[in-house]
């Protein structure tokens, strides 16, 4: 309940903070340079990435075989992706994708000759599933306060899965990041003897199911923040009190006001090993979205110490937080209630 608590406050108190822009005509425009590495045409359009999502794979585990927990696992990821800015591929128009990304984990790093139908594919692997039933004996005690208290003899059911999940960049089949695949499943009853408690192929395939959607929302947040819409920044305003900057991200996008974005510095490293220039990507700072939003652009609030770091074209991501259902999911898991 400490626990809880703290949370609670900890998420109230981070929507205190004013996003109001007062009068936004009056600010100083300040003069910005151009990034280091600025959008390209393609980018600047804002065309939504395609992704292609393929049932994990189930191991030859037979619990996930039969319940079909690779067919779950990939329609909790689809519906989670749902709420970014993709476009889900038809898994069924790249079946070829599928069998050269498995022989390039086989064999190494490979390029993709087939169809472009994808720029991202994403493919999990389960490492376990299991479902079963445990009888506890009841119980019979006295409370501080002298009342008998009995507890009826019950049966617990669980679930549980786990496995990985990998994203894909393509057509180079790179690895862009691979995100834990655990979560688990309970429920109990009354029962009176210990013969009672047992579980059904059905039952233990449904808690299956349940424990890989539960896994799934478990990693909702990092999922959606590969694919969280992007826009640059375009200009910058300030006064005595506040620093704001002008993105390319509005409305359509699904931004709101209060949201959090993250504002990214792209430049050009040189490796003095090699003399080979390559384009490194750091955080720069966090931002939320003002009351001043339009459908193409939004003006954000940022931190002082960061005004001066800002450039023309830096890019600009949504961020998606876990909310409180995610929180308490996380917190059953743990005390595996």
């Amino acid at each position: 309940m400490k626990k809880v608590a703290l949370l609670t406050m900890a998420l109230a108190m981070a929507g205190c903070s004013s996003t109001t822009i007062k009068n936004l005509d009056a600010m100083q425009p300040v003069s910005l340079q151009p990034s280091d590495v600025m959008p390209s045409k393609a980018e600047l359009a804002g065309g939504k990435p395609r992704v292609v999502v393929f049932e994990a794979e189930d191991g030859d585990i037979a619990l996930a075989k039969s319940a079909r927990v690779g067919s779950t696992i990939a329609s909790e990821i689809e519906k989670h992706l749902a709420a970014t800015n993709v476009e889900l591929v038809d898994r069924k128009l790249a079946n070829k994708l599928r069998k050269e990304l498995a022989l390039a984990e086989m064999h190494g790093k490979a390029e993709y000759q087939g169809e472009q139908v994808a720029d991202f594919a994403i493919l999990g692997v389960v490492s376990q599933a299991a479902a079963g039933a445990q009888f506890t004996e009841g119980k019979r005690f006295v409370d501080n306060k002298g009342n008998t208290v009995t507890i009826a003899p019950s049966c617990k059911y669980s679930g549980d899965v786990a496995g990985s999940v990998r994203i894909y960049k393509m057509p180079s089949m790179r690895p862009v990041t691979t995100e834990e695949l655990a979560g688990s499943a309970y429920s109990s009853e009354d029962v009176r003897y210990s013969q009672d408690c047992a579980i059904s192929k059905t039952g233990a395939e449904q808690f299956a199911r349940d424990a890989a959607a539960r896994a799934v929302a478990r990693m909702r947040t990092q999922l959606q923040n590969q694919f969280a819409p992007t826009g640059f920044v375009i200009e910058q305003r300030a006064n005595k009190d506040q620093v704001v900057v002008k993105v390319t991200l509005g409305g359509k996008h699904g931004v709101k006001e209060g949201d959090t974005v993250e504002i990214m510095n792209v430049t050009r490293m040189n490796n003095p090993l090699t003399n080979q220039t390559s384009i490194e990507t750091f955080k720069l700072g966090s931002a939320r979205v003002s009351n001043q939003i339009g459908t193409e652009s939004a003006w954000i609030i940022i931190d002082e110490e960061i005004a001066e770091k800002i450039r023309i074209g830096q890019p600009v991501r949504l961020q998606f937080k876990k909310g409180f259902g995610d929180h308490f999911a996380d917190l059953r898991d743990v005390v595996k209630m």
